[in-house]
């Protein structure tokens, strides 16, 4: 007997794993049904690189390392996005939670987890075409990066990797309010922030008290390793700070989330 369950594995635990990939395709298809979710942030960030490349990068790009503007707006615009973008896992669980789609898989032996890890990683791959997106037109805007074409896969990846631990913020106030206010509320936590950081000049060209501001804001070290990744080559770069914060919201996200599915799961609602 014990050998027949060694081998089969446990069903709840296979059957988890088979029923990942056809719920991260049902959350795509939510996600491509509900255009706000794919377009609103997209074209809010390719909006405002437009006008920013547009109206600054005359008077700016003097303080642009090699003279690009946009090498300073798009990574900006990509932080941006992470944050915004982030809010699709939220509003996934918050519709499924309102239409009773979470109550009937709670009779299923799938496991809890599944239902958080796949409107994540279903916004993961709707990050990672509107990051693709805004960088082709970082391109048509003059993009070259001093690394080479490398440097732009690599700018996709650090988008993403930031925005995951947005997703999972998200998808915990989720889970833990059923809201879409409030899911929309972390969105709202971290714009602000963007502007008390090097908005529309490198770190080093800020002083006073805006310079003290970008030093603590934590959304800074990302926003220059970003830029790192245009502006220098691949010897001078220091991504560290940035990854570092990247993987600090990453956890945080991961917890947060993790303590919200299982309350959800203690309490049945």
């Amino acid at each position: 007997m014990s050998t027949i369950t060694a081998t089969a594995g446990p069903p709840a635990a296979r059957t988890s794993w088979a029923a990942l990939g056809p719920m991260t395709a049902r959350s795509l298809k939510s996600c491509l049904r509900t255009p706000a979710l794919l377009l609103s942030p997209l074209l809010t960030s390719a909006f405002f690189m437009i006008i920013y490349e547009g109206q600054l990068s005359s008077v700016a790009a003097a303080t642009a390392p090699g003279g690009r503007y946009i090498d300073v707006v798009l990574p900006l615009c990509l932080l941006t996005t992470a944050f915004t973008g982030g809010a699709t896992a939220g509003q996934l669980l918050v519709s499924d939670i309102g239409s009773g789609y979470h109550a009937r898989l709670w009779l299923t032996p799938v496991s809890r987890w599944v239902l958080v890890t796949a409107p994540v990683l279903a916004g993961v791959l709707l990050l990672t075409v509107q990051a693709a997106a805004l960088t082709g037109l970082g391109l048509l805007l003059g993009l070259d990066p001093v690394p080479g074409a490398p440097a732009l896969p690599a700018l996709i990846g650090a988008t993403v990797l930031l925005g995951t631990g947005f997703l999972l913020l998200a998808a915990a106030v989720g889970l833990h309010t059923g809201s879409s206010s409030a899911v929309g509320s972390v969105t709202l936590v971290f714009f602000p922030l963007s502007f008390f950081t090097a908005t529309f000049v490198p770190r080093d060209r800020l002083d006073g008290w805006m310079a003290h501001a970008a030093d603590i804001n934590p959304l800074t070290p990302p926003l220059e390793a970003m830029r790192g990744l245009l502006t220098s080559p691949w010897s001078e770069q220091d991504p560290l700070p940035g990854v570092l914060v990247a993987l600090a919201v990453l956890a945080a996200g991961a917890a947060a989330a993790h303590l919200a599915l299982t309350r959800r799961t203690r309490t049945g609602v």
